[in-house]
């Protein structure tokens, strides 16, 4: 399966996730963070910040987490993504303002490029997709960009 190039630029689903002190100390727990400032507001407001920030990776908990209009797996099909045969390629966040504990962030992912590559393996199609997350004041506070690799044919990457 292809990707659908077609889809270059097009809104996917939304996701919508709500920012939890509770996420965020099981999210550094689960990456072995210790740092005091994703489990101690006081030691967070000491630091400068209004409360528990996030751990700068945390954003991955998003789309995973978080609630949508459409399942992942829908989003994968709208693109021609295969779920089972889908590899992360890497993933950017640019922070464009704090994300605190109590905020709704809501983000629209488009796939913003489509590459063909040749790899050890055969193949490759490389996708970027870029998501743009606002506040529930409607601030813009987050970019991601996500490269995917979908190794083409019809078998699984090993």
């Amino acid at each position: 399966m292809a990707l659908k190039r077609e889809m270059i630029g097009q809104a996917l689903s939304p996701i919508t996730f709500e920012v939890e002190r509770g996420k965020i100390r099981e999210f550094a727990a689960a990456i072995g963070d210790p740092n005091p400032l994703y489990q101690d507001v006081a030691a967070a407001q000491a630091a400068g910040y209004a409360d528990l920030p996030l751990p700068p990776t945390f954003p991955t908990t998003f789309g995973l987490w978080g609630k949508r209009a459409a399942n992942i797996d829908e989003a994968a099909e709208d693109l021609g993504f295969p779920p089972a045969r889908v590899l992360h390629g890497e993933e950017e966040y640019t922070y464009l303002a704090p994300i605190y504990p109590g905020d709704t962030v809501t983000g629209l992912r488009r796939l913003v490029e489509v590459q063909e590559k040749q790899g050890k393996l055969g193949l490759m199609e490389i996708a970027t997709l870029e998501t743009v997350y606002h506040n529930q004041h409607g601030q813009e506070v987050l970019r991601v960009r996500t490269v995917a690799i979908v190794p083409a044919g019809g078998g699984s990457p090993k």
